[in-house]
């Protein structure tokens, strides 16, 4: 009986350890996407909330790798000895600790979203579909005009453009 009261608790430890690692991952996970979340487009975005979300985005890729190699080290120990239990919390584990060191050499806004608009279409105000109440940054130059609405430009941030036989960049 001693036997299987120790194998028992050594179980249930590995159990423990195999939930605490899990855990560990999915704040690591949260850490990586701590300065997605606050630094999101359209919102307002308080200062101390981005104060730390600009320090995360500095800071977090050693401690992101380092979370990931003591969670795996961590994982790959007590794997051995683990329960099939333990295990399926091992696994994700390893994989979501993965996940959120990758996630931090990853900025969905400037890969994704923020693009340049390379070579804009035009077309003249009645077939544009702005309302009144849209906003546009205007641009006129040598008598020549040009309006970007805000709602692309916020997506985009930056046009390449040629107005009056110039070169243009309009930025938001």
């Amino acid at each position: 009986m001693i036997a299987g009261e120790a194998r028992t608790k050594r179980r249930l430890q590995n159990f423990v350890l195999g939930s605490c690692l899990f855990l560990v991952s999915l704040a690591a996970l949260a850490l990586a996407l701590f300065p997605i979340y606050v630094i999101r487009p359209f919102r307002e975005q308080k200062p101390v909330a981005l104060q730390h979300a600009l320090w995360v985005t500095l800071h977090d890729k050693p401690i992101l790798f380092g979370l990931f190699l003591l969670i795996a080290i961590c994982a790959l120990f007590v794997w051995r000895r683990a329960g099939w239990v333990a295990r399926l919390l091992l696994a994700p584990a390893m994989g979501i600790a993965l996940i959120a060191a990758a996630a931090s050499w990853v900025n969905p806004y400037e890969q994704m979203m923020f693009h340049p608009f390379g070579e804009p279409r035009y077309v003249t105000i009645q077939q544009a579909g702005i309302d009144a109440k849209d906003m546009v940054i205007a641009v006129t130059l040598g008598g020549e005009s040009r309006a970007y609405p805000i709602r692309e430009m916020g997506y985009h941030h930056v046009v390449n453009d040629r107005l009056h036989q110039l070169p243009i960049v309009v930025t938001y």
